[in-house]
């Protein structure tokens, strides 16, 4: 399905009005955290993405990652989500032979709470999709002011369950299957996160969307002293060798970057670039993955700006590094 809407108009705008240079246009990319839906006022489907991937930057392959797309009606609530990565499976059906791997790996959702009795939703999950289904995206983020948390959706926790006996079983679970696991959590919960790794050392977890800095609400007027706590808490992560961090998800409203769409990516480097490299310094770019968190972070600029924006954060790097943040760490930690 083709959006005709205002909202996808106006970013595809955005994109033909500043057509700024590829940055280092041959630099292979995995882009491990894009979304494909009818949401937030626009349709993003196989087309859209696939629009943008092909916008210049050398993107390979991209990970879908859940967002309660295509449930389906199983009278077992537990095993909705499979629905889901049915759901994925159609999209890619729908973009054969267009030079790009889609979906090359998909993060489903599977209620972790259910403890070891989680397990079988796993193994339905693979058994629709194989080994293009990877593992899991828990959203857990959770914060009592009704600003901050997400009281009006019903399927994000109420409470912090990052420290429980069901999460952590739920989390041994996807580790004896040979699955990955991505937790978006709040900068306030990183210490769970911390606790939750040393409770399970040998499952690698990869921290979403650079830790989840708060920026509105409570947190609004308060962007240096987040800074700070959060930046020292991404330290104490960093420490964990099980704990890795996505570079991703800066044009997030919770985040409180605010304005319109981007018109450069120096624009976006002005604003995100203390934040990626603090999550760079400290864990290393061996456990540093870029993703683009699209369409959500089209609000900020365009597929091609934001990409970019990323690029110049790092470029001072090393080949070699650019080459691990950018393909080489998602391609091992997803096991593609």
């Amino acid at each position: 399905m083709r959006s005709m809407v205002s909202g996808m108009a106006s970013s595809d705008h955005v994109r033909a009005a500043v057509p700024e240079e590829v940055l280092f246009p041959d630099l292979p990319i995995i882009d491990p955290h894009v979304h494909l839906w009818d949401k937030s006022g626009f349709d993003y489907y196989a087309p859209e993405l696939l629009a943008d991937v092909h916008d210049g930057h050398k993107v390979e392959k991209t990970i879908y990652v859940e967002c309660h797309m295509g449930y389906n009606s199983d009278p077992r609530v537990a095993y909705q989500p499979v629905g889901e990565t049915e759901y994925v499976l159609r999209q890619v059906r729908t973009a054969p032979r267009t030079g790009h791997d889609l979906a090359a790996g998909i993060l489903g959702h599977a209620d972790l709470m259910l403890g070891a009795d989680v397990r079988p939703v796993l193994e339905a999950h693979i058994a629709v999709a194989g080994k293009r289904f990877c593992g899991l995206r828990a959203h857990v983020a959770f914060h009592p002011h009704p600003k901050v948390g997400y009281p009006d959706m019903p399927r994000h926790p109420k409470t912090d369950v990052l420290r429980t006996q069901n999460f952590l079983a739920g989390v041994r679970c996807l580790h004896d299957l040979g699955l990955c696991l991505d937790i978006f959590a709040l900068h306030t919960q990183l210490d769970d996160i911390i606790a939750l790794a040393a409770r399970i050392p040998e499952m690698p977890i990869l921290i979403d969307h650079c830790g989840g800095p708060i920026g509105i609400g409570p947190y609004a007027s308060q962007r240096e002293q987040v800074f700070a706590e959060w930046s020292a808490s991404l330290r104490r992560a960093a420490e964990k060798p099980n704990l890795h961090i996505k570079l991703s998800g800066l044009g997030m409203a919770r985040l409180g970057f605010k304005g319109p769409a981007a018109g450069t990516s120096d624009e976006l480097v002005a604003k995100w670039k203390p934040y990626v490299r603090a999550c760079v310094d400290a864990f290393g770019p061996g456990r540093a993955i870029f993703a683009s968190n699209f369409p959500v972070d089209k609000a900020a600029g365009s597929y091609r700006v934001v990409v970019n924006a990323y690029k110049k954060m790092l470029s001072d790097l090393p080949t070699p590094d650019l080459r691990a943040i950018f393909y080489e760490n998602a391609r091992r930690f997803y096991r593609l």
